[in-house]
């Protein structure tokens, strides 16, 4: 039996799905709402394992019965936040209940086969630290709270320089309106106060294309975005201009590098997941910025036609006997 943990709402969930459904092919989906919300029953006694179970509505699986886990998206109370605001103490219970709820499901099922195992967090400089020793190239990094520093990182590399978030970036709510935190480019330094919260500052590399690389088991599936061109886009393709879509076009890392990155994927212990990665538009070298184990693959798979949702169920189906 295959387990999908994931969320109501999401796409590619969705569309592995039908294809399972398709294959005929049995399978739990586990939705982290529904979980919440006790619409999917879960009942678990230490004193009796082998009857720990999940129902929902007439199907009902039992985790001995558990062959592979899918970890597609598992943690987004969305329906609660719509109803009660996301900023209260009383969300903030219920994200606390759900993470240790989930660490419980996660432990029960660590001896299970996985796509996406819930490996330990590395943090970003982890993650670079990792790719640059399994031989990709990574922007040159620093993080700081101190002016100074800023300004000598700031003059080394021409003046040229990012700031990203160090942790996720997600949106911040203020003032009843929403801030999205996407890659920024540094232009005055001289306003800053001499000390400051401690951020994450990058060189900034010119690029000639932006890649969203889909890694499925020791295999990438790569995406061209010519998002270059385009002021809103040039930094960060995800500062999406609707308007004036960026174009994407299937392409073919050199294998150097494939290999490289499936190096880089074994060491963080990840099977799957969405990497982005910038060709240098001066030395036409390639530059690894972060890997996503939960990226959407939709928007990889459809423009360039990789069927990467009947790939992702060809793979649970056999990794499921």
């Amino acid at each position: 039996m295959i387990l999908i943990l994931s969320t109501p709402t999401d796409y590619d969930t969705n569309h592995v799905i039908d294809w399972l459904i398709q294959y005929k092919t049995p399978f739990f989906r586990l939705n982290d709402e529904d979980l919440m919300q006790g619409i999917t029953i879960f009942n678990h006694n230490p004193d009796q394992l082998d009857e720990t179970y999940f129902e929902h509505y007439s199907q009902k699986i039992f985790l001995k019965d558990i062959k592979i886990v899918w970890h597609r998206k598992f943690g987004f109370l969305i329906d609660y936040e719509k109803k009660i605001g996301k900023n209260n103490d009383f969300i903030a219970y219920l994200y606390s209940e759900f993470n240790s709820l989930s660490k419980l499901i996660f432990k029960l099922l660590e001896n299970k086969k996985f796509l996406c195992k819930n490996s330990p967090a590395f943090s970003k400089i982890d993650i670079l630290n990792k790719a640059a020793k399994g031989g990709l190239n990574t922007p040159k990094t620093l993080i700081t709270s101190d002016k100074q520093k800023l300004s000598e990182f700031y003059d080394l590399h021409n003046q040229s320089i990012i700031t990203k978030s160090i942790g996720d970036a997600r949106g911040v709510i203020y003032s009843d309106k929403t801030f999205t935190l996407a890659t920024h480019t540094i232009k005055k330094i001289d306003t800053l106060p001499s000390k400051f919260s401690p951020s994450l500052f990058q060189e900034y590399i010119d690029k000639e294309i932006e890649i969203r690389t889909f890694y499925l088991d020791k295999q990438c599936y790569s995406m061209a975005i010519f998002s270059q061109n385009n002021e809103k886009t040039k930094i960060d393709f995800r500062n999406y201009d609707s308007e004036n879509p960026n174009r994407f076009v299937p392409y073919t890392l050199p294998k150097t590098i494939e290999n490289q990155i499936t190096e880089f994927m074994s060491s963080i212990n990840l099977n799957t997941g969405s990497l982005d990665i910038i060709k240098s538009s001066k030395t036409g070298e390639y530059y690894f910025l972060e890997v996503n184990p939960f990226g959407q693959f939709g928007m990889t798979s459809k423009p360039c036609n990789y069927n990467l949702h009947q790939k992702v169920a060809d793979y649970l189906i056999q990794n499921s006997n």
